[in-house]
């Protein structure tokens, strides 16, 4: 009779009810007239926080007790004052969630000293891919970009950490790209704004939309992507078949050796993109509960829909371990190859608001 108390209370807590029943009394499921705040390491209106809001709106659906879920924006360097606030204050309670990106990661990966979290030790839920990113230039400022003896190309960047930028200065330090640069953006849709008010000429991003808006206006051309990188290649993005990989724009003058492997650490943080976590020693019970839920909001048609419509046209998703698995292999980089990257920031004026 015990070992069936005790069976049916672990089972309970696995599927969303974290007491066990009592004769004569239905289980009431933990998150039953709670609320989960998720917390985003970006502006509301980015693209972190879009995605924020859409797992929100799913969420509840296949959570057991229906939680409500609000979602509450913390932006500010390159997203690495949220993740110090969710890392050292986060309460491992299955309530307090956050909604991250990929430009903590590449902090993270270049041990700035801004940086007071480990990526690693939180509670890995899932992420969204939407595929690589692609550099855009204003058409008028095209033939500039590589004539050294024409005013820069300006572009604009967060933190000088994008993985975009990984195209930026190995274009410049490989393909003499005449490209000067400008941080402190809050974020992509800051930098659509100042291209727009011609501010900057030049900026990268994983956003088909926006890609496709500049250039359907007739204000920009894609000039490279990074490549979806499987079975040792690069190749192209389904819906952007005719913009070359950055492997390709290379050609002869791609590097080899540490070069190389800097280049791939650099850009290895867009394989995450935007990840959902929770925090240090949440119980195992809880994240078996929403990590399960996010892997039925990831298979819910509307879900799919909604994402293709806001957010990118094209995407993977990782659960759980699978998350996991991919941050620590991206964190896990040679230090020489750290400091190639972080040589080329300093060597062509990459400021950015950090170490």
């Amino acid at each position: 009779m015990k070992k069936s108390i005790v069976c049916l209370s672990v089972f309970m807590l696995l599927n969303g009810y974290w007491f066990a029943p009592m004769p004569g009394h239905a289980a009431v499921p933990y998150y039953q007239g709670k609320t989960i705040e998720i917390m985003g390491e970006s502006r509301v209106g980015g693209g972190t926080d879009t995605m924020a809001r859409i797992i929100a709106f799913f969420y509840p659906k296949y959570i057991p007790g229906k939680p409500t879920i609000v979602v509450r924006a913390q932006p500010g360097a390159g997203g690495s004052i949220a993740n110090n606030i969710f890392y050292a204050q986060g309460i491992p309670d299955g309530l307090h969630l956050m909604m991250n990106s990929s430009s903590p990661i590449s902090l993270q990966l270049r041990s700035r000293d801004i940086v007071k979290y480990d990526l690693t030790k939180l509670v890995h839920i899932g992420n969204v891919n939407r595929g690589t990113n692609l550099m855009i230039v204003r058409k008028t400022a095209l033939k500039r970009l590589t004539d050294p003896k024409a005013e820069p190309v300006v572009c604009g960047t967060k933190e000088g950490e994008e993985t975009w930028m990984g195209m930026g200065l190995w274009g410049r330090e490989f393909l003499g790209w005449n490209i000067r640069w400008i941080p402190g953006y809050s974020g992509t849709s800051d930098i659509e704004l100042a291209f727009r008010r011609g501010e900057v000429d030049m900026f990268g991003t994983t956003n088909g939309f926006i890609i496709r808006r500049m250039i359907e206006e007739g204000l920009a051309v894609a000039i490279s992507q990074g490549g979806i990188f499987k079975s040792g290649k690069f190749t192209r993005r389904t819906d952007f078949p005719d913009v070359p990989t950055f492997v390709e724009v290379l050609g002869p003058k791609k590097p080899t050796g540490i070069a190389w492997q800097a280049y791939m650490a650099w850009i290895g943080a867009g394989d995450v993109d935007k990840f959902l976590v929770a925090p240090r020693n949440t119980p195992k019970e809880l994240a078996a509960i929403l990590i399960d839920g996010f892997a039925k909001v990831a298979k819910d048609p509307e879900f799919d829909q909604r994402v293709k419509r806001m957010v990118s046209e094209i995407y993977d998703v990782g659960v759980g371990q699978e998350t996991a698995d991919i941050l620590k292999e991206v964190l896990t980089v040679p230090p020489e190859a750290l400091d190639y990257g972080r040589n080329l920031q300093t060597k062509y004026g990459v400021i950015a608001t950090t170490k």
